[in-house]
């Protein structure tokens, strides 16, 4: 049976491959920008006809001059995972939640998206994607489907696990304190 705290590894995981990544389309060649994107994918899973993909690419064929370029331009940080939640689906099943921070410098310290997981086959996978919606106020933090599934979620989370406070905007830090604080499991 899968826990929170696989989910919290899983999400970790995910970051891992998906900084190596990112780095790799500002210095490393096409074929090693490949080997990335396929070793991401195998941490997500798309539902057919819903599209659903990594968050990193580049134009392929790009030389090592115009990649230097593009690296003087950018400041990269692997994404904090700030808080995972586990939720019950419409299934009865677990759904993990992921807020994981921008994967830039400047917004290293708020949230940057978030991510559902779920059990597919025995194993976890990344089945949506959500970014912030800036068009409404904060907190709580709302949210809107960028890809995957839509997920619906019934009611709080039975579970949280808080892991870094964001620190970048002060509706983040109450939307993630309201969170950390909505159930008694840790």
């Amino acid at each position: 049976m899968i826990s929170i705290d696989d989910a919290v590894n899983f999400f970790n995981a995910y970051s891992d491959i998906e900084h190596a990544g990112i780095t790799a389309t500002y210095s490393e060649p096409d074929e090693v920008v490949n080997e990335y994107r396929t070793g991401s994918m195998r941490f997500w899973h798309a539902e057919p006809g819903t599209p659903l993909s990594p968050s990193f690419g580049r134009p392929m064929g790009m030389g090592s001059d115009q990649l230097a370029q593009l690296a003087r331009n950018v400041s990269l940080v692997r994404r904090t995972l700030f808080l995972v939640a586990e939720y019950r689906g419409r299934d009865g099943g677990s759904v993990y939640a992921g807020i994981v921070s921008g994967d830039r410098t400047r917004t290293a310290e708020s949230y940057g998206g978030l991510l559902y997981a779920t059990e597919v086959d025995g194993d976890l996978r990344i089945v949506a994607s959500y970014k912030e919606d800036f068009g409404k106020v904060s907190p709580p933090v709302h949210w809107r489907h960028s890809q995957g599934m839509d997920i619906g979620l019934p009611g709080p989370p039975v579970a949280v696990r808080p892991l870094a406070a964001p620190t970048g905007q002060a509706a983040h830090l109450k939307d993630w304190e309201g969170l950390r604080d909505s159930v008694a499991e840790r």
